[in-house]
């Protein structure tokens, strides 16, 4: 049976009882208590001979009030392990769950993901800088009230489940994944397309997530790419993918959408925007970027060999792949 806290009831019990000289051991009986239990409430309020329920239950009012993960954060081994992790943009639920791993034995190395999100914003108010390791980089909550979820918002949505099962099979080249990585405060950012089976990139800079203009810099990056090597293209469930529709016109490509949080099924373009964030980090002013600092960093990794296609760059394959296109 879990712990229950004592109540405001059974401290007036234990005040008359003491007031009585009833010992603690018959006091705990006549509650179903333990007596260490009550040995602990009395001593922590004032003792035996000036207990009073009311000032008890204020104290106690007032410890549940203060969060427990102030406590938490003053264990400086804890505190050392988390403000590492951090710094590796490791999220706080990853940070929670991976303490829970390498710390088994340990309970005073344990955080939940909750209390390490009001740490970081508690810094932030203090003038630090802990939030820009945040995927969303907010120095503060945002709430959400009603929202609906992100894929609900998408008209028209296709999802993955009813892609062609050559798209996973990766046998031929044409099916693409894309994506954006966000700038400063969701001020602008890169629209990135992966082919993947050659893992070549297309990217440019965009200026706002509106829909339209994401459908507008896609087609215009797909303007050159022979429609045989356009076959499909999947996309996460952001908003800004919400003018799909433009995209499949343009370029006769079907368009599909992964499941909600399951990055994993558009693993080639996550593993190479992690790559773009190398040379754009988080926090990146995007207005500030030019268009040939995008192109150079897009050629730097499309001519980075990759164990994957037996340490062929990306461009060399696709390449490869184009010119026969070219020729039918």
């Amino acid at each position: 049976m879990p712990y229950q806290h004592i109540n405001a009831a059974e401290r007036q019990v234990i005040q008359r009882a003491l007031e009585a000289g009833e010992s603690l051991r018959s006091i705990a009986r006549s509650l179903g208590r333990n007596h260490g239990s009550l040995s602990r409430e009395i001593r922590r309020n004032s003792g035996r001979r000036r207990y009073k329920a009311t000032s008890a239950q204020h104290r106690a009012e007032g410890r549940a009030s203060r969060p427990r993960h102030n406590r938490r954060f003053a264990h400086k081994p804890l505190r050392r392990t988390v403000f590492k992790w951090l710094a590796l943009d490791w999220s706080p639920a990853i940070i929670s769950g991976r303490l829970r791993r390498d710390f088994p034995e340990d309970s005073n190395m344990r955080v939940s993901s909750e209390s390490l999100y009001h740490w970081v914003y508690r810094d932030a108010l203090q003038g630090g800088r802990l939030y820009r390791h945040l995927w969303q980089c907010r120095p503060r909550r945002i709430a959400h009230r009603s929202r609906m979820p992100a894929h609900s918002r998408i008209p028209d949505r296709i999802d993955i489940t009813d892609r062609p099962p050559v798209v996973a099979e990766r046998t031929r080249i044409g099916d693409w994944e894309g994506d954006t990585v966000v700038g400063r405060k969701n001020q602008g950012g890169l629209v990135t397309h992966v082919e993947r089976v050659t893992r070549y990139l297309v990217s440019a800079r965009i200026p706002n997530k509106r829909a339209v203009t994401f459908a507008a810099i896609t087609n215009k990056l797909f303007g050159w790419v022979p429609a045989s090597l356009c076959q499909t293209l999947t996309l996460d469930n952001g908003t800004e993918n919400a003018a799909h529709a433009r995209i499949a016109k343009a370029k006769t490509m079907d368009v599909y959408f992964a499941h909600p949080h399951a990055p994993w099924q558009r693993g080639a373009n996550e593993q190479v925007n992690g790559l773009i964030r190398r040379y754009f980090p988080k926090g990146t002013d995007f207005r500030k970027v030019t268009d040939e600092q995008v192109a150079q960093v897009v050629m730097q990794l499309n001519q980075r060999p990759r164990k994957c296609l037996a340490y062929q760059s990306p461009y060399e394959a696709f390449a490869e792949a184009l010119r026969g296109a070219l020729r039918t």
